[in-house]
């Protein structure tokens, strides 16, 4: 029977998928002329070709690597595990080409229909994003049900496609990310120290590198990243499902079938999203909000009807389900608290400007922490609430790995509603990218009418970016605390030379975490100046390009951007992928579990804080601009404009490589703690041999 559920939520990801693709496909009737081309679209095509290129030879690699160790050594041939791990992995990049492709064909899109109505509008770039959910929980789905059929259910190996992904993603994160914060930061260091120049304006290179890279940092990434999540939360609730006593005759496992059903509940949440033409932002939230809760009874009721009424399972894994989601659904309604444009904390940092630059930093710096310290709460007491229902009625032993596949389920319910917040985050990268866009190719007359409708589905939308990054920071929390059990609980009892190993380790994970996040920041700071030498430089030698004549050297931006990162970039990059390694290998399990808890709850604390002041800050800049009280001329203004130029790097450079790098982080430690362990106890014997 949960066999069926899975079979007809593929079925209906398939179908709905297909009608995204349909629709967005047909022609629009009256359709505007595109007027900007797609050339700065392409610019990151050949990085990504490239990273793509060396991923797949490193995942070759390592999967000839593992392959060798767990299945040739022991004289198992078995080519359906080599075959299904590369699939994985190619599925992977092409789905990352392919999401590179769709952000260049909704930028054409968008232009076609800037004189629509914004419920049209709406709705496209919503078949976008559900389009891009809906594919990531259809690959991970379908992947993580067939590895679930193998007979040879190795972990280690069915998760080194997801670690090889991770690896492009954390690498590619740092180049984008910190690419289009520094351009951002060298466009607005440019405007104070060469105001004649033509900074908005298709002759300027530094304005479309910062236009292209920042769509694709929002866009690109986080589809990506769901898909990984996914497919890492499947195969851990799995590994944990194993060792409960749950009957495993209906099919498919539990995990997978709640899973499913929330794919299932997500769909007529898609539909059910709708705007008026006349309406208030704060009805336009509350109308995209209403997704979330119909998605959230709609999964209650079949999660009840097929795990306790037909497949008659205790109630408690009913319940576990409906509290997973249901902070899915906290995080939403907090999110909206901090970031929207028309609430009391904007509109604070607006008033709080017209005193000084560091009033609005201090108060900005006050609604992170805050923005930060409530999530981590939430988490927290739904983590607890959580395994005192999964140990109901078990003794014994038994109440500890029921209470964590409890966790595991909670986990994987939460995450099956990650689609309504994917089609509704996709709104702010396009809407940013399409109001550069207008401000440059529109006439005067009909620019108003057309940003008007962009400042709504941005202002809207932008709750729902930071509920994407939310909620992921939030579910690898979790995710890095299911490691940390299912490791230490091998480990057996521990001595006071142990604890004092995973305290250390601990203080060295959260030191990282800092440390990673100030490169970050300093990073944008040092490449900044460097963009505006090269972009000075250009219209000082290049003939023609003041005026427009000529186009401009995009490219060599782009070199130095990477040439720069690159050396800079390449020390950190191995450093995060080596830590762990190092804590495990001295340390052994005691080791790698300390330094997973501190670097990934220090992380959460960081990028959740990072994550809220700089959203609170661009919301407060964005309703200051669009606030006819106003004036673009004032102290108030610039104050709100300098918070937000530091606040960029936090939400959209230091969080999100922060994230990729738990990520990374914990594929990493599923898959290579067996042989660290393996070394650590051969030193262990060496030291003692040798003392």
């Amino acid at each position: 029977m949960f066999a069926l559920i899975v079979y007809i939520s593929i079925a209906f990801a398939l179908a709905i998928s297909v009608l995204c693709i349909a629709q967005l496909a047909r022609k629009p009737e009256n359709a505007a002329a595109i007027a900007a081309s797609g050339q700065s679209a392409l610019i990151y095509r050949k990085p990504l070709y490239r990273s793509a290129a060396a991923s797949t030879l490193l995942f070759a690699l390592m999967l000839a690597l593992v392959y060798y160790f767990d299945f040739a050594r022991n004289k198992i041939s078995d080519w359906s595990v080599l075959l299904l791990s590369s699939c994985g992995f190619l599925i992977f990049l092409i789905a990352a080409l392919a999401s590179e492709a769709l952000l260049r064909y909704m930028r054409r899109r968008v232009m076609q229909l800037q004189k629509e109505t914004i419920s049209r509008i709406f709705r496209q770039i919503l078949y976008a994003g559900a389009l891009m959910g809906l594919g990531a929980v259809l690959l991970a789905m379908t992947y993580a049900w067939l590895t679930q059929k193998q007979k040879n259910l190795m972990t280690q190996l069915y998760l080194i496609p997801a670690y090889a992904g991770a690896l492009l993603m954390f690498y590619q994160r740092f180049q984008v990310a910190l690419t289009a914060r520094s351009a951002d930061y060298a466009f607005e260091l440019m405007a104070r120290q060469e105001a004649l120049l033509p900074l908005a304006g298709a002759s300027n290179p530094l304005w479309r590198l910062r236009q292209t890279f920042a769509a694709i940092n929002r866009f690109l990434f986080s589809h990506l990243e769901y898909m990984l999540l996914a497919v890492v939360v499947l195969t851990v609730s799995h590994q944990i499902e194993t060792q409960t006593k749950l009957p495993a005759t209906l099919g498919a496992t539990v995990s997978l079938t709640v899973f499913a059903i929330g794919v299932i509940a997500t769909i007529p949440a898609l539909f059910i999203m709708r705007v008026r033409e006349k309406t208030s932002p704060e009805t336009f939230l509350w109308n995209i909000r209403i997704g979330y809760v119909a998605s959230l009874g709609i999964q209650a009721v079949i999660t009840y009807v097929v795990l306790v009424v037909l497949a008659e399972m205790h109630i408690k894994y009913f319940w576990i389900t409906f509290v997973g989601s249901l902070t899915a659904l906290l995080l939403n309604v907090y999110s909206a608290a901090y970031v929207a444009e028309n609430h009391k904390t904007a509109r604070g940092l607006i008033a709080a400007a017209a005193s000084s630059v560091s009033t609005v930093i201090h108060r900005g710096i006050a609604a992170g922490m805050r923005g930060a310290a409530i999530p981590a709460l939430i988490v927290a007491m739904m983590m607890g609430l959580v395994y005192l229902m999964g140990v109901v009625d078990e003794k014994g032993e038994d109440r500890f790995t029921y209470g964590l596949f409890a966790l595991a389920l909670a986990l994987t319910s939460m995450v099956s509603l990650f689609t309504v917040a994917q089609a509704t985050a996709v709104i702010t990268p396009i809407a940013s990218q399409f109001i550069g866009e207008a401000r440059l190719n529109q006439r005067k007359g009909d620019l108003n009418s057309v940003l008007d409708k962009f400042r709504i589905l941005r202002s809207v939308s932008l709750p729902s970016y930071v509920l994407h990054a939310k909620i992921m920071l939030s579910a690898l929390v979790m995710l890095i605390f299911l490691v940390y059990t299912q490791i230490l609980s091998e480990a057996g009892a521990a001595s006071l030379f142990k604890h004092l190993t995973e305290t250390a380790t601990l203080l060295i994970g959260g030191i990282s975490s800092y440390y990673l996040a100030a490169r970050v920041n300093e990073l944008v700071l040092n490449l900044g100046p460097l963009m505006v030498r090269e972009t000075s430089r250009q219209f000082r030698e290049i003939p023609g390009l003041t005026s427009g004549e000529v186009e401009p050297d995009t490219a060599a931006l782009l070199t130095i951007s990477r040439a720069y990162l690159t050396r800079k970039i390449m020390p950190l990059f191995l450093l995060t992928m080596l830590l762990p390694a190092i804590a495990c290998l001295f340390g052994g399990t005691y080791g790698l579990t300390g330094y997973l808890i501190g670097f990934g709850f220090f992380t959460f604390l960081g990028a959740n804080s990072w994550l809220t002041t700089g959203a609170a800050w661009s919301s407060a800049r964005h309703a200051a601009e669009a606030d006819v009280q106003v004036s673009r001329h004032t102290a108030q203004l610039e104050a709100l404009i300098q918070a937000d130029i530091v606040g960029d790097s936090m939400h959209e450079a230091a969080a999100p490589t922060l994230a990729a790098a738990v990520h990374v982080t914990i594929i990493a430690s599923l898959i290579f703690t067996p042989a660290t362990l393996e070394l650590h106890a051969r030193l262990r014997e060496l030291v003692k041999t040798l003392f």
